[in-house]
């Protein structure tokens, strides 16, 4: 990048929030430039061969009620099939004991009864922004341990909380935990979810980034991480080691805490200057182990569990649409950021054996085995971000604009937050925004 080029617009991260704003932009007709830090486009979404398949070691999922993904996926050619879950699906809460071997998906069978409807009545008050502002001074561990007598409904919670944003729960706000899901389907309640709402992408999620990009072409470019902006005068100035370029105006379409890595002039308002130190994502470890043959199917099992405690938090079904037999097993929390100081081998060997102990001895042997540590990852730093509590009460929010500068990622969407559909919301706002300047 030659020093002081100059565009319309600047976009700092060529994730998927990212490339949907500079799209929406070009389309519009500015001069656009996305400066991307990694060696390649599409951020928290990956795809990678394991085996005989490719599969997704990022986000994966389209969901019932993201009707704009749908469409992103449609306009691309990137078609969607459900997400397998016929047959039993298993669930261990407890330290010891046996698993319980439920019917259906595991979070709907939760569901089911008025256990779960207080929380319920919560989430919809803090997604309508009535929520009272001293839930802000709870985690949600302890108003767990607290206010929620049942000790079942403890752990489902405490379970739905590490799978969510991959943190334990007395790190994280009450009411953060709760406003996030109210911008989500959070009011159906937290556990619910119907047959066939959930789709994967075929070839992959991936996908979406790499058909965006190769339109964008020559306007990316690739091992530019930004280290400074200088937003005090006319222009935006963007600092890499590469060079600087200006532009009218910035989309900084990348997580909180990455923005922790820029040096801002002037800085940020307080709001925003907040959010990014006390931004907290989550630790992720995705991995994916093949097989010869889906022996879960054959034994009437969806590939779908949940165990706490224990390495692996959560399984599902993994298996592409040209028959490679898969399963998929997460990682999250204090163990997945602890994953990296653990040799290969024996990372590979324990993550095995949890999938033996619940799905039989066929499942320690796979064919290939791939993973991503994305707590590792300097440009992610982890998955869904969520705040500490107090954050929010302090002031902490990430929305914009603030003058030149306009922020995207999924994190700033007020709809879907930590999805792909908010990756979206978000850069159609920071584009209209731009557009409307």
């Amino acid at each position: 990048m030659s020093p002081a080029v100059a565009v319309d617009v600047i976009v700092i991260g060529a994730g998927l929030s990212g490339l949907v704003c500079a799209t929406r932009l070009v389309a519009a007709g500015a001069r656009v430039r996305v400066l991307e830090a990694r060696d390649r486009v599409g951020g928290r979404l990956l795809g990678r061969r394991i085996g005989d398949g490719v599969f997704d070691l990022g986000g994966q999922w389209w969901t019932a009620g993201q009707p704009r993904l749908a469409a992103l996926a449609d306009q691309l050619g990137v078609v969607r099939t459900p997400q397998f879950r016929d047959g039993a699906s298993v669930l261990a809460l407890a330290p010891a004991g046996p698993a319980r071997w439920l019917p259906g998906r595991v979070f709907a069978a939760l569901a089911r009864g008025r256990r779960l409807a207080a929380l319920s009545r919560m989430i919809a008050r803090a997604g309508a922004g009535e929520a009272p502002a001293a839930w802000d001074q709870d985690s949600l561990g302890t108003w767990l341990e607290r206010d929620v007598p049942d000790a079942t409904l403890r752990a489902q919670v405490a379970l739905h909380c590490e799978m969510t944003f991959a943190t334990d729960p007395h790190e994280l706000s009450l009411l953060d935990y709760l406003a996030q899901l109210g911008a989500t389907d959070g009011h159906r309640g937290p556990f619910d979810g119907r047959d066939g709402d959930e789709h994967r992408f075929v070839p992959g999620a991936h996908a979406l980034p790499d058909r965006l990009a190769a339109a964008l072409g020559d306007r990316i470019a690739l091992s530019s991480p930004v280290r400074a902006v200088d937003a005090g005068g006319d222009a935006v100035v963007v600092f890499t080691d590469a060079g600087s370029a200006r532009a009218a105006h910035l989309v900084l379409a990348v997580p909180p805490a990455v923005a922790r890595s820029i040096a801002f002039t002037p800085a940020l308002p307080a709001s925003a200057a907040l959010a990014i130190a006390a931004s907290r994502p989550g630790p992720v470890v995705k991995c994916v182990a093949t097989y010869h043959r889906a022996f879960w199917r054959d034994a009437g099992r969806s590939g779908e569990a949940y165990l706490r405690p224990g390495l692996v938090r959560a399984t599902v079904d993994a298996c592409t649409s040209d028959g490679v037999p898969a399963l998929t097993a997460f990682i999250v929390a204090a163990d997945a950021a602890s994953w990296s100081a653990t040799p290969v081998a024996a990372r590979t060997a324990a993550v095995c054996a949890d999938l033996a102990r619940v799905f039989g001895e066929p499942a320690a042997s796979p064919t290939g085995f791939g993973f991503a540590d994305w707590g590792a990852d300097p440009w992610s730093g982890g998955c869904v971000a969520g705040l500490p509590p107090g954050a929010r009460a302090a002031g902490a929010a990430w929305r914009g604009p603030h003058g030149r500068i306009h922020l995207a990622g999924t994190e700033a969407a007020d709809r879907w937050p930590g999805f792909m559909e908010g990756a979206i919301v978000a850069a159609e706002r920071a584009a209209g925004e731009v557009l409307g300047a």
